[in-house]
């Protein structure tokens, strides 16, 4: 054929057409991608042995990832508020890099202009990532961010674990602390949380047949980032407003979740100590508690 090279290395008998150059050139299309392949990736692992900081997880995360926590006690350090605490483990199992301000609506301190703009409520945590995507509390952030970034997969729970978002546990809170009533079935916000508690202890025998997908595990689940922080803040400080507080004897499977809960390594990079979560509460119930001095 015309401007074809007469020793281009043809079989005898046939001839040269675009078919057969498509068929001739394939493989050597594909070996040129595996070798740039190999060669990004052998610079990722070189990067990665030289210590050269990472831009993020491999996988899709949210960008520009930032966080307001309102201000606690201690100047520039977020407060014992649970749902402070169960965002920043969610975001520590995810893995999402991101950035905290610590603000003070209520002295207009650290506020960003689109805090101003997106939280006329001055609800917080707040939550702003990608562009222009803005998400209030920590509920509406854990799902919205849970949705549209899957991996690394998390558990929602056991089946019932609908009926326990941690809600009940923290109003409840509230309201026996105020109460001048004792920890007794004379109170009725104390009858309401054994309630809860019991109900509690049967979804964790039901998860398994043993305390809780946790204990199976050693995972946190959503439930349990929803749960545990709630249920800490609870125990830990309840005898410091009114002395008396005790877990019921009858949820053992309670007992024995929360004393492995509250030992896990997530948890404890978040929790509060006892004096952070005491003057959490003061404002709320409008009291002063003079700790001792061992009590940090």
């Amino acid at each position: 054929s015309s401007g074809i090279n007469a020793e281009w290395p043809l079989r005898p008998g046939t001839s040269f057409n675009a078919f057969s150059c498509f068929v001739i050139a394939l493989p050597y299309k594909q070996t040129w991608k595996m070798r740039l392949g190999y060669n990004r990736r052998a610079a990722n692992r070189a990067a990665g042995k030289s210590g050269a900081k990472n831009s993020g997880p491999k996988y899709p995360h949210p960008r520009n990832l930032t966080l307001l926590f309102k201000e606690g006690a201690v100047d520039g350090e977020a407060c014992a508020d649970p749902f402070t605490i169960e965002l920043q483990m969610y975001l520590e199992m995810k893995g999402f890099p991101h950035k905290v301000h610590i603000v003070d609506p209520e002295k207009g301190k650290n506020l960003p202009d689109w805090f101003r703009k997106n939280n006329w409520d001055g609800i917080l945590p707040m939550t702003k990532y990608d562009k222009d995507q803005y998400k209030l509390g920590s509920a509406e952030t854990m799902m919205a961010l849970e949705k549209k970034f899957r991996v690394p997969l998390m558990s929602g729970g056991g089946m019932g674990a609908g009926r326990f978002r941690g809600k009940t546990v923290k109003n409840l809170t509230l309201s026996l602390l105020k109460s001048v009533r004792p920890y007794d079935e004379t109170n009725p916000d104390w009858t309401d949380l054994v309630h809860e508690f019991k109900q509690l202890d049967e979804y964790l025998v039901q998860c398994h047949g043993k305390e809780g997908d946790y204990l199976k595990s050693k995972r946190f689940s959503l439930w349990d980032i929803r749960m545990v922080p709630a249920l800490y803040n609870l125990v830990t400080i309840a005898n410091y407003f009114k002395p008396g507080f005790a877990l019921p004897d009858d949820v053992p499977h309670l007992r024995s979740y929360l004393n492995h809960a509250f030992e896990d390594p997530v948890f404890k990079k978040f929790c509060p100590s006892v004096r952070k979560i005491v003057r959490y509460y003061e404002p709320k119930l409008n009291m002063r508690i003079v700790l001792p001095d061992d009590v940090v």
